[in-house]
């Protein structure tokens, strides 16, 4: 149908198919501040026993002072977050929202299941060991709600558990583009070719799209490649790469 109506100079623009929530209704147009509805239903910090986990924010990069200056010359009202683990970086950049005076909403997404390198050393307790496996399974994920809630950022941070290709596909049903996407995922070369076609699609006009491991051969090689590919330059805001913005 496309095909034929542009050959007379006309064009149809497919209708986003929305996300359809438990009542039967159809959500298109979404605000950032309604997303933990809109993709969980309910509030899941609700009842969730954060106290049985102490605060915990280790991990990588999380408290760089990149996050700060960048939202504060772009003043987000939506993040999207790709690689998450414990949190520490969603975080910092809530606390950084909270400061600025600004109402914005951090999407997390993550599968909470580790990379590959997590999974390649059981002898590296930073890695293996804090995946927090349960016979076989990673609980790290309960982990990154208790360090949310003992941060009091419930209101700010909204998980979405989904390998990073499906959460991009939700995320292309609905109106929701971002202020800022921050790529933090898989350090494998193709892996972080794809997350930066996919989520380059969903940046609002002006936005920043940046990361992290700029020294991982497989992350630089992607984002040069990438970068390349769109006539974008790469700059160096402290440890992160940017593009855009």
């Amino acid at each position: 149908m496309q095909r034929i109506a542009g050959l007379f100079g006309f064009s149809v623009k497919r209708r986003r198919p929305g996300i359809r929530r438990q009542t039967g209704e159809i959500l298109r147009s979404i605000e950032p501040k309604h997303l933990m509805e809109a993709i969980h239903g309910k509030d899941i910090y609700e009842g969730f026993d954060h106290l049985a986990y102490a605060p915990d924010r280790s991990g990588w990069g999380g408290d760089s002072k990149a996050f700060g200056e960048l939202i504060r010359d772009a003043r987000p009202r939506f993040i999207i977050e790709v690689g998450t683990w414990k949190g520490a970086s969603a975080l910092t950049m809530a606390e950084a929202l909270e400061r600025e005076g600004i109402d914005g909403r951090i999407l997390c997404v993550d599968t909470w299941l580790g990379a590959l390198e997590f999974w390649s050393d059981q002898s590296d307790s930073e890695r293996f060991g804090a995946l927090e496996c349960r016979h076989g399974f990673p609980s790290v994920y309960y982990r990154f709600l208790a360090n949310v809630r003992h941060a009091g950022q419930e209101s700010r941070i909204v998980p979405f558990p989904l390998p990073a290709s499906a959460a991009a596909l939700w995320l292309m049903r609905t109106d929701l583009r971002a202020n800022m996407i921050y790529l933090d995922g898989s350090h494998e070369e193709e892996d972080v070719y794809q997350d930066l076609v996919d989520y380059h699609n969903l940046l609002a006009p002006g936005g920043v799209l940046f990361g992290d491991d700029w020294g991982w051969s497989g992350v630089r090689a992607a984002v040069e490649r990438f970068a390349a590919e769109q006539g974008m330059s790469i700059r160096h805001v402290h440890d992160k790469w940017v593009l855009g913005g």
